[in-house]
């Protein structure tokens, strides 16, 4: 079968040539040689090579086969009721916002119950963590010892190959961390901060060279909640880092720590522009804020970027202003200034550089700062949406922002606020959840759903982030008598969609 006939047609036949083989095959070849067209019998003979090489089979070395599956006590059952929902569930390849939620919930639940997805379903629901990473955490803790063993015999999967690491167990741990895929590696990271910081600090710092720019700054985000004065030998380096995005994290974590010499470095840098003086007519002591009036040597080491992007609206000297705002902790303004959250923002406004300060605390903010988010609410000119800054909030401070009806919140287009608040996996609260749930259902048959497909899609999205102990009180409308198909088929996703809830919060 070699391909020895190649060069004898490309220099031309003009007399019977047999192609040489041995064997029955070549007996073949050599009868079909003998045609008066020496060409066309040539021809015949490789379309003999051609079939016999299609009707081959090349024996591919043997493979071992994986030990089977352990049996999983806790799958759910095939006969279960659940069991058609998730497969319905999770069987969609494209999923809608909804259905994304109801995905997690179902996960939440099962969890709740110490039970696992059944086994039919397990392909569908580790294909959906590969397309929707903010599925995971959710769903690995149902995927049971049948769905790791999946997970284990497909690349696509590899997330959910180690689900958990007992920090106890350094034979599991030393697995996961020298053999599992990154996702298992940042979980074990994570456990392992939260159980001995010292031991996942060692481990990091000694991996640190063969991650890349995007694994580090995922591994350095994770040290973010137990951040200790411990870790600052780990982060000083990092300032130099190769990848500008983990100097711009590692940084401002620096600065958190008041007694590193970066800390320092960067308070006297802002204290140098910050100067308490008196002013107006009653000469009280005011704080008086300039922007830096030229970059400073040391600025290259503490990870302060002093080349402004050509594009960035900043001038020069705010641009400088914001970077080194951009590293202090929110904490050290209203400290320095002896002023709150409220009235640092005020202050910023009287000065020349409000953009540049507001943009730096935009960015330091989080969740650990209620104070600080529920004031950054109230600026209207933040380049940061109303929903990021509200799901930074606990569910009770959020909800006093929202109008206390569905029509009114989709009247002020507040729809996507509120959900792009709440989390997957998250609900609102009962209160809030029950004045909404009133009117909801109603919204179903208005005629302003038959054009506007984000308005169907963002109903639905609310129906699945409502408490579950209000959904009982949804009553969705009927579909106009002259609905489109696609009005049509949002009434029976809604009613489809309560119903899978209250399934999922039923008796087990």
């Amino acid at each position: 079968m070699s391909e020895a006939w190649l060069k004898p047609a490309l220099l031309g036949i003009d007399r019977p040539q047999a192609i040489p083989a041995t064997g029955a095959l070549g007996e073949v070849l050599a009868a079909v040689a003998t045609q008066e067209d020496a060409a066309l019998g040539y021809s015949r003979q490789v379309g003999v090579l051609a079939a016999c090489r299609r009707a081959a089979l090349r024996m591919a070395a043997p493979v071992a086969l994986p030990p089977p599956a352990e049996v999983d006590p806790l799958a759910l059952p095939t006969g279960h009721a659940w069991a058609p929902l998730l497969k319905g569930l999770f069987g969609n390849a494209q999923p809608s916002p909804w259905m994304k939620r109801a995905r997690y919930e179902a996960c939440l639940q099962l969890a709740a119950h110490n039970r696992h997805l059944p086994v039919a379903v397990l392909p569908q629901a580790l294909e959906a963590g590969v397309r929707l990473s903010a599925l995971r955490p959710g769903l690995r803790p149902v995927l049971g010892v049948r769905g790791r063993w999946l997970a284990a015999r497909n690349a696509d999967w590899a997330y959910a190959a180690d689900t958990a690491v007992d920090a106890d167990a350094p034979t599991d741990l030393e697995r996961v961390w020298n053999e599992g895929a990154f996702d298992a590696r940042l979980l074990a990271f994570r456990q392992l901060r939260a159980h001995n910081a010292e031991d996942a600090r060692a481990r990091l710092q000694g991996t640190l060279k063969d991650l890349s720019a995007r694994e580090r700054v995922d591994f350095i985000t994770a040290l973010q909640p137990q951040l200790s004065e411990a870790d600052a030998p780990l982060l000083q380096p990092l300032l130099k880092d190769r990848s500008r995005e983990v100097r711009m994290l590692a940084g401002p974590m620096l600065a958190r720590l008041p007694s590193t010499p970066h800390a320092q470095y960067v308070q006297a840098q802002m204290l140098a522009v910050l100067q308490h003086q008196p002013g107006g007519l009653m000469r009280r002591m005011t704080w008086k804020l300039e922007a830096p009036a030229a970059a400073d040597a040391g600025w290259a080491e503490a990870a302060i970027d002093s080349k402004r992007p050509n594009n960035d609206m900043l001038g020069e000297r705010a641009w400088w202003l914001y970077q080194l705002a951009r590293q202090l902790p929110l904490a050290w303004w209203c400290h320095t200034l002896e002023k709150a959250p409220a009235q640092v923002l005020a202050w910023a406004r009287s000065t020349d550089w409000h953009d540049a300060l507001l943009r730096a605390w935009l960015e330091r903010v989080d969740a650990s700062e209620p104070e600080w988010v529920e004031a950054l609410i109230g600026v209207e000119q933040r380049h940061m949406s109303l929903g990021d800054l509200l799901a930074m909030l606990p569910p009770a401070q959020r909800e006093r922002h929202w109008p206390t009806s569905a029509a009114e919140l989709q009247q002020k287009r507040l729809l996507g606020e509120v959900l792009d608040s709440t989390g997957l996996g998250q609900t609102l609260s009962a209160t809030y959840s029950r004045q909404l749930a009133a009117g909801l259902g109603a919204l179903f048959g208005e005629a302003s759903l038959r054009y506007d497909y984000t308005l169907r899609d963002a109903l639905l999205e609310l129906l699945a982030v409502l408490h579950p102990s209000v959904l009982s009180h949804v009553q969705v409308a009927d579909a106009q008598a002259d609905a489109t198909e696609a009005m049509r088929d949002c009434v029976h996703q809604a009613r489809q969609l309560l119903a899978l809830r209250q399934t999922l919060h039923s008796a087990f």
